[in-house]
């Protein structure tokens, strides 16, 4: 048979046209979705920045407000210290106001005056970290005997671990306090002396109008907080500050004095203001409180509630779809009296907590 085959088709290629179209489109096609890949991203940073300066503000606002619950424990009646040996009743909660002066005048790091705006809070608290240091198993001992020297307290057991730099005691009544410097306990069960250094003052006790110390006061541990904006050493940015105080006369007039370099408490915290809230009727209607900017340190009578805000901002600033800080709306912003000064936007979202708590160990009636 004769074989007959079909003649194949002529083999052929892309033509340079088709191969730059196909490349063209490709291009833009690879271009569209980089450009989506990095929007999306950009959202995403945008949308953390923000859940990061709402964490911020929240953490800081919710721990000065635990540390103003605490306050003033068994001093509704005020406290009395021993400033550059004189004995003067103060408010166990005080603060200074960035635009005051004097005694108003708001500190920072080493109580230098602030420049920033930002308020500072002065807090006499408690020390739970103190329980049964010195007398086991409980932080409170009871005076057994009155008088204005070294107290004799009920002990039952022994001082035991080691004592911060500047240890600090509180006598109370359960009304009125006096805040001491310790110097030694002595223990010889069921009693201890507590050797103090305003002992040397004539009549200081937690009412002096009763010629000193009296049976049945309470003495427990506390310590003295002082909370402010400052930079944190090892970033730069602002943060809010903590440091331990201790009685002596600061820079500017108030009883008490840093005593070493400060902690952080809450990193991009830029603005912290405080309102004090005085019952001045002496009705105790929260709603007719009077609320001020910065509080001296002499004791006011009425002083019942703390309105803290805090100021803060996200790690990095936000970012428009063109890699560019976001200029229009990231501003400092104005809260209570205080009014940041004009400066060009910095692509940092501010997040504002502002919360009012009511001071439950300087209403009498709580006790």
């Amino acid at each position: 048979m004769e074989s007959r085959t079909r003649p194949h088709p002529l083999a052929r290629g892309m033509t340079l046209l088709e191969t730059m179209v196909a490349a063209g489109l490709a291009t833009i096609i690879l271009a569209a979705a980089a450009a989506l890949l990095l929007a999306g991203g950009r959202v995403v940073h945008n949308t953390e920045h923000v859940a990061d300066s709402h964490d911020h503000a929240r953490l800081a606002g919710e721990l000065l407000l635990s540390a103003v619950r605490q306050a003033g424990a068994g001093m509704s009646d005020g406290l009395w210290v021993v400033s550059s040996g004189v004995s003067q009743r103060i408010n166990p909660v005080f603060g200074g106001d960035g635009a005051g002066t004097g005694v108003l005048t708001a500190t920072t790091t080493g109580n230098v005056p602030g420049t920033g705006g930002s308020d500072d809070l002065w807090l006499v608290v408690p020390d739970r970290n103190y329980l049964g240091r010195d007398c086991a198993p409980g932080a409170a001992m009871t005076v057994v005997q009155p008088g204005t020297g070294a107290l004799q307290v009920n002990c039952v057991g022994t001082p035991s671990g080691a004592a911060p730099a500047t240890p600090m005691l509180v006598a109370s009544n359960m009304k009125s306090a006096a805040l001491l410097t310790q110097t030694a306990v002595t223990s010889n069960p069921p009693t201890a002396t507590v050797s103090y250094s305003e002992s040397g003052v004539p009549g200081f006790s937690n009412a002096p109008h009763k010629g000193g110390f009296q049976r049945g006061d309470l003495v427990y541990p506390a310590r003295v907080l002082h909370f402010f904006i400052g930079p944190n050493p090892s970033t730069g940015r602002k943060a809010l500050l903590r440091a331990e105080g201790k009685p002596a006369a600061d820079i500017v007039g108030r009883p008490f004095m840093d005593m070493g370099d400060p902690v952080v408490v809450q990193d991009f915290v830029e603005d912290f203001q405080v309102a004090f809230g005085i019952d001045a009727t002496n009705t105790g209607d929260a709603a007719s409180y009077v609320f001020q900017d910065g509080l001296k340190p002499e004791f006011t009578p009425g002083l019942r509630s703390v309105r803290i805000s805090v100021v803060a901002t996200g790690r990095t600033p936000r970012r428009d779809t063109q890699n560019q800080a976001v200029l229009s709306e990231d501003l400092p912003i104005a809260v209570e009296n205080h009014t940041p000064a004009p400066v060009p936007p910095d692509g940092y979202f501010r997040s504002l907590f502002s919360r009012r708590a009511e001071l439950p160990n300087l209403a009498s009636a709580s006790l």
